[in-house]
C-alpha cells in the first residue's frame, strides 16, 4: 500500500467520513492514522460543517425602500414648504430651482403618478398656508394669488418630472435582449 503524506491525509479525511472517497483512498487513510496521531485525532474529531443562516434579502431591501421612500416624501414636503416660504420674499427666483427638485423627488417616490399628485400635495399645501395665515389674522393675502403661485409651482414639479422620468427612461438597462 503506497503512504500518504499527512496534508493528503487531511484533503482525504472528509470524503472518507462522507463516504464518497475510492476504496483505495479509504485504505490510505486508514492506514495513515494507524500511525499518524494527530491525523487520528483529527478524524476523530466530529465535523461539523456550519451551514449558513439564509438571510431575507428580500424583507431587508424593501424596509430600506421604504426608509427611503419616507425620507423621500418627508424632503420633499420640506421643500414644497421652503418653496412656500420664499414665494413673499426676495430669493423667490430660487423656486424655479427648487420644485423641479422637489418633481424629481416626487418621481422617486411616485413615479409617472408625480404628475398628478405632487401638483395636487402643492395646492394642499397653499390653501393649507392661507387658512393657517388667515385664522392667524395675517395682512390680507389674495386667496387667488395664492393659487395662482400653487399654478406656477405646479408647473416647475411636472417639468422636474418630466427630466427625471426621460433620464430614468434614457439611463435604464435593457431588461430583455
Amino acid at each position: 500500500m503506497v503512504e500518504i503524506s499527512c496534508d493528503m491525509c487531511m484533503d482525504l479525511i472528509p470524503l472518507v467520513k462522507d463516504e464518497i472517497a475510492s476504496n483505495d483512498s479509504k485504505k490510505a487513510v486508514e492506514q495513515h492514522i494507524s500511525v499518524c496521531p494527530i491525523c487520528k485525532s483529527l478524524y476523530e474529531q466530529e465535523i461539523s460543517v456550519q451551514v449558513p443562516v439564509p438571510v431575507e434579502i428580500e424583507k431587508h431591501l424593501h424596509k430600506v425602500i421604504r426608509k427611503i421612500h419616507i425620507f423621500s416624501i418627508l424632503l420633499m414636503m420640506f421643500g414644497i414648504f421652503f418653496g412656500l416660504g420664499l414665494t413673499a420674499s426676495q430669493e423667490m427666483f430660487y423656486n424655479s430651482l427648487l420644485m423641479p427638485m422637489v418633481g424629481v423627488l416626487g418621481y422617486v417616490i411616485f413615479r409617472w403618478k408625480a404628475i398628478f399628485v405632487v401638483p395636487i400635495l402643492i395646492v394642499i399645501t397653499n390653501v393649507l398656508s392661507f387658512l393657517i395665515g388667515f385664522m392667524q389674522g395675517a395682512e390680507f393675502i389674495e386667496f387667488y394669488g395664492t393659487l395662482m403661485w400653487a399654478f406656477l409651482y405646479s408647473i416647475f414639479v411636472i417639468i422636474g418630472v418630466i427630466i427625471a422620468g426621460l433620464l430614468h427612461f434614457a439611463f435604464r438597462k435593457e431588461e430583455s435582449l
